[in-house]
């Protein structure tokens, strides 16, 4: 009877874990594609609603077919279940059992980078921690208002990050070189340019050689306005760079965050390749606003400014992670990315279990690795979800140093 029973209980938390992952799988890489957001949010409903509604569903229709009593008996999931319920229980648990060895080398503890890059210096200012009277300074819109006095709740929290990424083949005038890479800004209107002031005046006393931002700065176009204070005053002798993001999308005209940014010197990655001279080495920059926008065809200056472009060494800006292989195919040694803002939710041991990735939370961020290329995802600054638990948002100084690589002796 005892055995029976464990027997049950275990096949059933691989059916409920099947079917919740399966619905969270496709919420992941729904939001992944280039679909017109309404379009997402639609499927995003239906997803959300399945997820819910089929398991009601099912112990309904066998409800309404069984004895309520037969539930207590031995062996109820071993014949007694009507074919419906079998087969789709066997669907998800297939699903499970299948990915899980694939969920598992997602982890954070297992999918990241830990031997290319060092973590430097970092600041962790928890404004929630003050008095309200504090946190109140950086919120202007009242759902934000609302969501910040749940518990832990860290969307007025700010991480200022220093690392030192170990790059293979680093030329001797890039060692020491200071990237500050943002991301996921999205003004919304819903917190105050003195929380973003917050990244961009500490960013400003790091005094970087190169800045950049990828993607997701505004989001409705009473925002606009906000781009001017936000921005003020980043300078950088190697120039500033963004792209835009699915976000920036929502605007009737995206190409208004472009004027703003490109009339305070910023250079837009999304609609030409950047070029910067560093020593005698010459950075390429190449941007990817895929699956959203093709406002440029990544990789391809249409007008090279310097005839050693070909030796270049080659930075790379993609909003999504997703683009990983791109960063790859272009040979890249850089890539930064943002996006999945680190999942949103990030829980003990397990970490991030939702981002809007085709490889679910394997990018979701941190420093990765693949061939030549070494990525950094961003947690971002903000976002349009007014919650955040175990996943401050960040902004990160990049250092550039050499790879040490070890040399055995032969014997």
């Amino acid at each position: 009877m005892i055995l029976d029973l464990l027997l049950s209980s275990a096949i059933l938390a691989i059916v409920a874990i099947g079917h919740f992952g399966l619905c969270i799988w496709l919420f992941n890489r729904i939001n992944a594609t280039g679909l017109r957001r309404k379009t997402i949010k639609r499927i995003e409903k239906s997803i959300m609603l399945a997820c819910g509604l089929i398991p009601i569903g099912l112990l309904i229709f066998e409800l309404r077919s069984h004895d309520p009593a037969i539930f207590f008996e031995p062996g109820i999931l071993w014949g007694k279940l009507s074919l419906l319920t079998i087969g789709y229980s066997l669907l998800v648990s297939f699903f499970a059992i299948a990915l899980a060895p694939f969920w598992i080398a997602d982890r954070s503890q297992f999918a990241s980078a830990k031997d290319r890059f060092q973590l430097l210096e970092t600041e962790n200012l928890s404004q929630l921690q003050h008095p309200k009277g504090n946190a109140a300074l950086y919120i202007s819109g009242r759902h934000f208002g609302r969501m910040a006095n749940l518990p832990g709740n860290q969307i007025v929290s700010l991480q200022r990050n220093t690392k030192r990424l170990l790059m293979n083949d680093l030329p001797e005038e890039l060692i020491g070189l200071r990237i500050a890479h943002l991301s996921d800004v999205h003004l919304t209107g819903q917190l105050s340019t003195a929380f973003y002031r917050l990244a961009i005046d500490w960013v400003s006393d790091q005094s970087p050689d190169l800045i950049v931002v990828s993607g997701d700065i505004v989001d409705y176009p009473k925002a606009l306005t906000q781009i001017g204070p936000v921005f003020d005053g980043l300078r950088a002798p190697l120039g500033m760079y963004f792209i835009l993001g699915n976000h920036d999308k929502r605007l009737t005209n995206p190409t208004d965050v472009c004027s703003e940014l490109c009339a305070m010197g910023w250079s837009d990655l999304g609609q030409t390749d950047g070029l910067a001279r560093k020593g005698g080495t010459t950075l390429h920059l190449i941007g990817n606003e895929l699956p959203w926008f093709r406002r440029h065809a990544p990789g391809n200056a249409t007008k090279p400014m310097d005839e050693s472009i070909d030796n270049a060494w080659k930075l790379g800006v993609s909003h999504s992670p997703d683009q990983f292989a791109w960063g790859i195919a272009n040979r890249c040694k850089l890539l930064l990315c943002g996006h999945t803002h680190g999942g949103q939710i990030r829980l003990p041991i397990m970490g991030p279990i939702i981002a809007p990735s085709r490889y679910g939370t394997r990018y979701a961020s941190g420093v990765f690795s693949s061939d030549s290329t070494l990525m950094h995802v961003s947690r971002g600054i903000s976002g349009v979800h007014p919650y955040r638990w175990g996943c401050i948002p960040e902004v990160s100084i990049l250092e550039l140093a050499p790879q040490v690589v070890a040399r055995h002796s032969a014997p």
